[in-house]
């Protein structure tokens, strides 16, 4: 029960009003009599109105209190909301955005909105169609068209926020699929309005904006990094405040279950304040968490791997190459170990996460990892033999191993066709001839050059670092995990060694789950912020490898929720859709009726 007029409750003072006048002695005239025989009752009557005597009950009083406290009410104006039932069919479109977990006194939107959706529907006629969507990433209809009110709202109980940002525009594509022409169809968005809206979407008929949330205050972890300070290592976290007063807080800097220091911050009101940390080299991830009692709790915390894997045990077969041994050395990822070809067959090839050759092709076809430059002819990688190289080079678009590598200023001067079958596709070409070609597998990764880096000029240009590095990341990546910071429900490409017997992910709760060829993570892998762990058993060594997956989301922080929500040129205002407020007054107002004549016969009774 709510009520229109809650500043009426004064008048609730008449109560102690009305008990104070039964406490009061009423004032009588003395007079002299000759007996009192006949005036017992007056005389009972006097002793009973003997000032601030314990109160009795009296029938009178109650009603008259009773009477008083339902006009009070009516005053007040209490109603109850109702919901107006429609011959519509209706579509329920459900936020279920990372913001939506915010809490309202001690209750998520989520749920409210939920509550809300439950009342609607059983508000509705029998012989109503209704549809459920999810409002996600994107969307995803639970229910469709259906007139069992009790499946769409077994589908609505397992409905949950994610960790993510919302996106309408797919959603609005699906509801306009779903429309039947010539139909009448009410469209509600239960949302807080902070979510992805198209631009120059035409509004759809019937579309309502339902508001959801109250709640302001919240700060977060806007920003979580290391690089390189004046002492070494430094970490970065920014802590955004997006409500309206100043609010203060103690961040907490972990790592491997130990606090590495507490710094207290105060953030200015839609300000962001920066704390700054000196950490040691070898930390495996950083923990970066703030204490704030506010209504969203998945931004309150951070994760960060401050170092990127480990170095990559690499062989070099070589008869003098210094310009890929000085590339190879420069790389910090790179542990160099070098040979001349005729050592080759003495050497432990397992004890190398990677091989790189220089005009050299190993007995039997090398497997795993490896990189060649300028192969033999009998290496059955090449398809044409040496020729002057002349025209332009053609990159293939969307080659990791080219990205930011400019060839207009590189010249080769011959160069062998290599072969684009067996798994190998050119990544670069000149003319009809492939000059670099890239192979891939579920354990194996290669790149062939198809020319000697003695005969060209492509040492001694700025892209020849790029190059290289984007060879290494691309071929065998320091550690199994090549994006150590990713967002959450991310899908993430694994690197195993091809040897490893036995690959597991180790979750934030602890869980574990063993990983199969291709060793790729899907979204629901990563759905819930926190760190990772990837390990590798391989010759009864294990490797782990540690993955961050946090929410960072100003959209998501920012939880105040918006009472317009912009649908292409339309401004959808927070609509109340079809509920109507059931006044109680007249109803009071009759009760006080009744109980006034019951008064009346009362006293007159006792008159």
């Amino acid at each position: 029960m709510q009520f229109l007029a809650p500043a009426a409750w004064g008048f609730f003072l008449i109560i102690p009003v009305i008990v104070l006048f039964y406490l009061l002695r009423q004032k009588k005239t003395a007079y002299e009599i000759s007996s009192t025989l006949l005036w017992q009752r007056v005389l009972a009557d006097t002793l009973s109105q003997t000032p601030w005597q314990r109160l009795r009950r009296n029938l009178l009083m109650f009603l008259q209190l009773l009477l008083a406290f339902l006009l009070v009410m009516a005053l007040m104006r209490p109603y109850l909301v109702s919901i107006q039932q429609s011959s519509e069919d209706l579509m329920i479109l459900l936020d279920t955005s990372a913001s939506m977990a915010a809490l309202e006194n001690g209750r998520t939107r989520n749920d409210l909105a939920k509550e809300e959706i439950t009342a609607l529907v059983k508000s509705r006629k029998p012989g109503t169609r209704f549809s459920l969507i999810k409002v996600g990433r994107t969307p995803q209809a639970l229910v469709t068209r259906t007139e069992d009110a009790g499946e769409v709202l077994a589908a609505l109980k397992k409905v949950a926020p994610g960790y993510y940002e919302a996106e309408l525009e797919t959603t609005l594509s699906l509801v306009t699929a779903l429309l039947e022409k010539g139909a009448r169809t009410q469209t509600v968005f239960f949302s807080d309005g902070g979510i992805a809206v198209p631009e120059g979407v035409s509004g759809i008929p019937g579309f309502e904006y339902r508001k959801i949330g109250r709640s302001e205050d919240n700060l977060a972890i806007g920003a979580f990094s290391t690089g390189e300070g004046e002492k070494g290592l430094l970490a970065m976290t920014r802590i955004d405040n997006y409500g309206p007063e100043e609010m203060e807080t103690a961040v907490t800097l972990r790592s491997e279950n130990a606090v590495l220091d507490i710094k207290a911050v105060k953030v200015a009101p839609g300000q962001a304040a920066h704390v700054y940390w000196d950490i040691p080299r070898g930390l495996p991830y950083l923990e970066a968490m703030i204490d704030a009692k506010d209504a969203l709790e998945v931004d309150n915390v951070s994760w960060i791997v401050p170092e990127k894997g480990r170095q990559v045990k690499t062989l070099l077969v070589t008869a003098g190459n210094i310009f890929l041994e000085q590339a190879l050395k420069l790389n910090p990822g790179v542990e160099l170990h070098k040979a001349a070809p005729a050592d080759y067959p003495d050497i432990q090839k397992d004890a190398y996460a990677l091989s790189v050759f220089d005009g050299f092709w190993p007995e039997p076809d090398p497997s795993g990892y490896f990189v060649v430059f300028n192969p033999p002819v009998g290496s059955g990688l090449v398809d044409s033999g040496e020729l002057p190289a002349a025209g332009e080079l053609a990159m293939e678009a969307g080659q990791p191993v080219l990205r930011y590598v400019s060839w207009n200023d590189v010249h080769i001067e011959k160069s062998k066709g290599l072969k684009t079958s067996g798994g190998w596709e050119p990544v670069l070409q000149l003319g009809d001839r492939a000059l670099i070609t890239v192979k891939s597998s579920a354990n194996s990764r290669a790149a062939a050059f198809g020319f000697d880096l003695h005969r060209s000029d492509l040492p001694l240009r700025p892209a020849f670092p790029i190059l290289m590095q984007n060879i290494l990341d691309w071929t065998v990546p320091q550690g199994a995990v090549r994006e150590v910071q990713v967002s959450a429900e991310t899908p993430v490409q694994l690197n195993i060694a091809p040897r490893a017997e036995e690959v597991v992910l180790i979750n934030p709760d602890d869980t574990r789950k063993t990983l199969k060829s291709p060793y790729m993570l899907n979204s629901g892998d990563t759905r819930k912020p926190g760190l990772y762990k990837v390990e590798q058993l391989a010759g009864g060594e294990k490797q782990v490898d540690y993955m961050a997956v946090s929410f960072v989301s100003p959209r998501e922080s920012s939880i105040a929720a918006a009472d317009t929500l912009k649908l292409g040129n339309l401004d959808v205002k927070t609509n109340e859709g079809t509920r109507v407020n059931l006044e109680l007054w007249p109803f009071i107002i009759i009760a006080v009726m009744v109980f006034l004549c019951l008064e009346w016969w009362v006293y007159l009774r006792g008159h």
